[in-house]
């Protein structure tokens, strides 16, 4: 399906490409089928919305285009790797180089502080100089307003600064793609506004390609293009006016 976001998007770069991706699950003696065929293009420094009801297949969706899983049926291919013919070993090294994921709950190590949780990718990994991976971590934890707290641990800081350290932690290593799976979804009102706005102003500094699930309305019409999901299956995959 050539879409207006298809379109839109031409002069870019290909980042993620699904052809008739299926993913099914045994249960019981039962199949149970919950992607049914997904054509999907995203494009480099796109920002895309994945919406539907429970059910649908977002989530499902979303880790087969991070790599935590893989299709039943068809290919995946991310930043022009082929992952569906690739060892287990070289999609995991293709996940750390090139994904960084936020999830709902923030996954923060709660014994380290706001700053070493945001160095720990880069720590884990060891590609990066420690001095020159503090600076990196200091930045973005000034990008996401929450310098003041670098020396905080979790549980001394807030839901929505819980989730913005989150947030710059997944950025540590530079990611291409940047995955976030209800980001907002165990947030008030006033900080799920506030993680809108980083996402937006982090993918115009950063150009990272952003995906997100989400059933936040404001969240869905703050984002330029919105797939939506309904039984496996792509419903619509529509551009539309942002609201910020």
């Amino acid at each position: 399906m050539t879409t207006e976001a298809n379109v839109e998007g031409a002069g870019r770069s290909v980042i993620v490409s699904l052809k008739n991706v299926r993913k099914s699950y045994e249960h019981e003696g039962k199949t149970l089928e919950v992607l049914r065929g997904i054509d999907l293009t995203i494009r480099s420094g796109e920002m895309v919305c994945l919406w539907g009801p429970s059910g649908a297949g977002k989530s499902t969706l979303l880790h087969l285009i991070g790599t935590l899983d893989m299709p039943t049926a068809g290919t995946v291919e991310l930043d022009g790797n082929l992952v569906t013919a690739l060892s287990s070993s070289r999609v995991a090294a293709l996940r750390n180089r090139a994904i960084g994921f936020v999830f709902q709950f923030h996954h923060l190590l709660p014994e380290f502080t706001a700053l070493e949780n945001v160095m720990m990718p880069g720590m884990i990994q060891g590609s990066m100089p420690k001095g020159a991976l503090r600076e990196r971590a200091e930045a973005l934890l000034e990008q996401v307003s929450l310098s003041h707290r670098a020396s905080h641990r979790p549980s001394e800081l807030s839901g929505g600064e819980q989730q913005r350290v989150a947030l710059a932690r997944a950025l540590t290593l530079k990611p291409k793609l940047l995955l976030a799976d209800e980001p907002t979804g165990n947030l008030d009102t006033e900080n799920s506004a506030e993680i809108h706005k980083l996402f937006h102003k982090l993918n115009e500094s950063h150009g990272t390609t952003m995906v997100l699930v989400t059933h936040n309305p404001e969240l869905s019409r703050s984002l330029p293009r919105v797939i939506k999901m309904r039984d496996g299956h792509i419903e619509s995959d529509e551009t539309q006016p942002i609201e910020r």
